[in-house]
């Protein structure tokens, strides 16, 4: 199968950095939604398959309503996903809330793009991760505060755990402005795991693998518990744990 170029940041002048241009050779599973006018929605897109996969979400969120996005990704393929919110009404906002878990020789690529069009626009992109082995991922996380959004404010943040020396993690976060009257900020924590945290857990009687897993979980729970599906959370939980267990 012919490789396909898939996201990339939405600014020619920053392919220097070597993010852009991610081929896959997945089929492209593509889904548009629409917020409209005055209602709020929650949608959830979790990725659980042994197999590669690549999807494409386009979201457009109307004046006054809201978008609630939980993503996660736990699969055991390749996986590269490219999700735009476009929030084209006046005061609409969006919540996009992801996490992701990447071991193996998985490669990951995530391009999250939230377009704030409409005034009084809000926007929060919250995304944590774990690498371990030799997972190869890049994030790019973009606000992108268009003409005529004035009064806006978006927040983006990325955590990164690194479990591992062999892994590759390169993130991106991008905020472009063309209105004046708005407030960004964005930023990205890349680190190992916490050795106090560590050895206090250690102290209580459990083994460097089962505090791994506890504090991996927590920095996971806040975003899978927004996941409406309880069937579905307990499924994306036990393979975490099993992945963890297996390092």
């Amino acid at each position: 199968m012919d490789e396909k170029i898939f996201g990339e940041i939405p600014l020619r002048s920053w392919r220097w950095l070597g993010v852009n241009d991610v081929k896959t050779c997945a089929n492209v599973e593509e889904q548009i939604i629409d917020v409209p006018d005055g209602e709020t929605k929650i949608f959830s897109d979790v990725n659980l398959s042994a197999e590669n996969v690549a999807r494409r979400i386009k979201i457009s969120v109307g004046n006054g309503a809201k978008v609630e996005f939980i993503a996660a990704d736990i699969g055991n393929g390749n996986f590269s996903a490219d999700v735009e919110i476009d929030l084209r009404g006046d005061d609409s906002a969006a919540d996009f809330n992801a996490v992701y878990f990447g071991d193996g020789n998985r490669k990951l690529d995530f391009n999250y793009v939230i377009r704030q069009r409409g005034k009084r626009t809000c926007a929060t992109m919250n995304v944590r991760g774990a690498l371990k082995d030799r997972c190869d991922k890049i994030f790019r996380g973009t606000l992108d505060f268009q003409r005529g959004s004035k009064g806006s404010t978006g927040r983006e943040l990325e955590e990164v755990t690194i479990l591992s020396s062999g892994t590759r993690n390169r993130s991106v976060p991008l905020m472009l402005a063309a209105e004046d009257e708005v407030d960004g900020h964005h930023a990205v924590s890349i680190g190992r795991l916490d050795e106090e945290k560590i050895f206090y857990l250690m102290s209580r009687g459990l083994d460097d693998s089962e505090a791994e897993r506890l504090i991996v979980e927590a920095a996971f729970n806040p975003v899978v518990d927004k996941i409406p599906d309880e069937n579905l959370r307990g499924e994306l939980l036990e393979n975490l744990q099993r992945r963890l267990a297996n390092g």
